[in-house]
């Protein structure tokens, strides 16, 4: 009988480290971890779903979750930063400084379409559709469309998020994502999600109206002045 010969990738190689020492498979395992302490039957039924759909509704999920995260405007870099610190290489070539644009779509506060669709269950058409309709909105960076992944959290009513949206209609895209994530004094301090998930929608419309006010105020002031000088 002959033995099978199956190459194995040498533990620690640079050119093909093994898949427990990465990013993904660490996720994944506590991911693991955390099914089987909270629900150790459910856990077991995950087992008998087909692999496709398993991804599926893990990716849908996950950025539901990232949705809610982005909502509540947790800060998940510091908790990040401070896993990753014992395995940085301490001769490692210092990382180029990100702009904060490009920094929101690695913390996966910002969203690409493609994600975003299969999140909604909805085709890229649908998704362009649900963007004139002003239901949703997007941002650029560096030439990119990116979508909010608040637009995902479950907590949050649709409805009245995309009120909120079509009451800022006429504003870039990253004026609404400034109104909707900085907190606000006539909100007690919290930010537009935060209140809407305290069931404060009329206060948000409110706050969305004098934001828009104030933001055509400026941009006319701006037109002055470029008339004047």
């Amino acid at each position: 009988m002959k033995k099978m010969n199956v190459s194995r990738s040498v533990p620690g190689s640079d050119d093909d480290p093994p898949f427990d020492d990465t990013p993904v498979s660490r996720l994944l395992r506590t991911a693991a971890v955390a099914a089987i302490l909270f629900d150790l039957s459910s856990a077991q039924a995950v087992l008998e779903l087909p692999d496709e759909e398993l991804g599926r509704l893990f990716k849908r999920k996950l950025a539901q979750v990232i949705g809610l995260s982005t909502a509540l405007n947790l800060d998940t870099n510091s908790n990040h930063e401070h896993n990753e610190r014992p395995r940085e290489d301490l001769h490692r070539v210092p990382h180029r400084r990100v702009s904060p644009r490009k920094s929101l779509v690695s913390a996966g506060r910002l969203l690409p379409s493609a994600i975003v669709c299969e999140a909604f269950g909805i085709s890229e058409q649908r998704l362009a559709k649900n963007v004139t309709g002003g239901q949703i909105f997007s941002v650029d960076v560096g030439g990119n469309q990116f979508y909010p992944a608040f637009f995902l959290a479950k907590e949050l009513d649709r409805r009245q998020l995309a009120k909120v949206t079509r009451r800022l209609d006429g504003l870039t895209g990253w004026a609404k994502w400034k109104f909707f994530t900085k907190p606000k004094a006539s909100l007690a301090k919290l930010t537009p999600l935060q209140a809407l998930l305290h069931g404060e929608a009329k206060e948000v419309l409110q706050a969305a109206d004098a934001f828009v006010e104030r933001a055509r105020g400026l941009a006319k002031g701006k037109i002055i002045d470029t008339r004047n000088s």
